[in-house]
């Protein structure tokens, strides 16, 4: 198991635990900074990737640096913790053999989830990280097959 697979693990249960938010937010932000460069596909297919600032002090910031081909945008953490909340607010838990398991909210698309700044990034990093669902994955996994090439 991968350090970014656990990460997200340990958000999961602790999801499902329902632990204190600050708690919460705390693993999302360690699972953010675990996948710094990884690949990402929007639901349109296109790549990027991020990086997350760091201050003066060698600290990191509350800001992430969004890598396209040819331009670069911000995304501030308050962001990613707004729409963190709003998904959330929609999960649900299933029960199989006595144990509670993650039933992520299913989303048509990243507007779907609220007018956030950056969502449609931040909808591509919550489906890596098992936080929410679509239908419409097959799409990302068609951009990915297509850069493989």
């Amino acid at each position: 198991m991968s350090a970014n697979t656990a990460v997200i693990e340990e958000l999961h249960q602790a999801i499902v635990e329902q632990r204190n938010m600050e708690e919460l937010e705390g693993l999302l932000w360690a699972g953010v900074l675990a996948y710094q460069g990884k690949a990402f596909y929007t639901l349109s297919g296109l790549e990027f990737s991020y990086t997350v600032k760091h201050k003066k002090n060698g600290d990191y910031s509350g800001e992430l640096l969004i890598s396209r081909k040819e331009t670069s945008k911000t995304l501030t953490r308050s962001s990613v913790m707004l729409a963190f909340h709003k998904v959330l607010a929609e999960m649900k838990f299933k029960e199989i053999n006595g144990a509670a398991y993650l039933l992520p909210p299913e989303y048509r698309g990243p507007k779907s989830i609220g007018q956030i700044f950056g969502i449609s990034y931040i909808f591509s990093m919550f489906l890596e990280f098992g936080l929410i669902r679509t239908n419409e994955k097959d799409k990302i996994e068609k951009a990915k097959a297509e850069k493989v090439r």
